[in-house]
């Protein structure tokens, strides 16, 4: 124990965590030499060299390629976790160097990207104009490895279920809003003052894609209505897609309340006056980002903008459901 606790501290370097994070992500010693810019013999040997220093295999080699062992993924996940420190530290210093007080990375999910981190950021950047704001939109299977590897600093928007949240820390905002049909403005259904889910039938359905989160909401919905999925439904996870279809091709698709009020009023969308069944609501909406990982004073400060405007974003009422 006291050799493994001396190697750790005297001989693991930066190139060390590198080349451990590039055997886990690509999975052959070719394509690792070829991405560090180095010969596949220095791979195996550096490999070796940590392997004998440890005295503990760290990788598997098996036709299909290396394969890490319960050692390599302990040592991987330690790896990460220090180029994420190592990149934040160097971005902090570049702001520093240029004059500016920070910056932030932000990961968005299409619940959050129209009004509640720009709103947010609007408050963040009155009280410190010189942070910098990188803002990123995305679903969760994008953005969630994005953030486990120190490309984002928090993510916005519903927050994952239990089996994605492993080694992230969420704080919810709102506890989750009503569910609404749209159509487009120029749709036959569009100024209708009650409609039922028979209406629907023969219009083309947009639907989140299965690994989005907010697609099991609408699952529910639609068994709930026993609406079967139609043949030829788009599957979109993008929100200006999502809005084109529904405008130009008369489909019908479902929304939070608050996107589909913010497009109500800006991308000829229609909430239609569909009774909805109360009990289904999104999930929760919040901020995600990486356990043990010291949060720097701009993201803490965007967390307190996000938490002054989020009840002025998200109503919690039923507008829209019908009656």
């Amino acid at each position: 124990m006291a050799r493994l606790d001396w190697y750790i501290r005297a001989n693991l370097r930066p190139r060390h965590f590198q080349l451990l994070v590039a055997l886990d992500e690509l999975r052959h010693v070719g394509r690792v030499a070829d991405y560090l810019n180095i010969t596949q013999p220095a791979v195996s040997k550096s490999l070796s060299e940590l392997e004998r220093g440890l005295e503990v295999r760290l990788f598997e080699r098996d036709p299909k390629g290396l394969i890490p062992t319960a050692f390599g993924e302990c040592l991987i996940r330690f790896s990460r976790s220090v180029l994420r420190e190592l990149n934040t530290t160097r971005d902090e210093l570049r702001h520093l160097k240029a004059g500016t007080t920070g910056s932030i990375r932000i990961g968005m999910l299409p619940v959050a990207a129209p009004a509640l981190v720009p709103r947010s950021v609007i408050l963040l950047k009155e009280e410190a104009p010189a942070t910098t704001v990188v803002l990123v939109e995305g679903n969760s299977d994008s953005l969630l490895p994005m953030l486990q590897e120190g490309k984002l600093d928090i993510i916005v928007g519903t927050l994952p279920s239990a089996p994605r949240h492993t080694g992230l820390e969420l704080q919810p905002l709102h506890p989750g809003e009503a569910i609404v049909a749209v159509c487009g403005t120029r749709n036959p259904l569009a100024g209708r003052e009650k409609i039922t889910v028979q209406d629907l039938a023969g219009y083309p359905l947009i639907i989140p894609p299965p690994d989005a989160i907010f697609r099991e909401h609408v699952d529910a919905i639609m068994d709930y209505f026993d609406m079967p999925l139609p043949a030829g439904a788009i599957e979109s996870g993008s929100m200006t897609a999502s809005n084109t279809f529904i405008r130009d091709a008369n489909a019908i698709s479902f929304y939070s309340q608050h996107l589909a009020q913010h497009y109500s009023r800006v991308s000829g969308i229609s909430i239609l006056p569909l009774k909805m069944p109360p009990a289904i609501v999104t999930a929760p909406i919040g901020v995600v980002w990486p356990k043990h990982v010291e949060m720097p004073a701009s993201t803490r400060l965007l967390i307190e903008k996000l938490a002054e405007v989020i009840d002025s974003v998200f109503d919690t009422g039923v507008e829209g459901q019908g009656l």
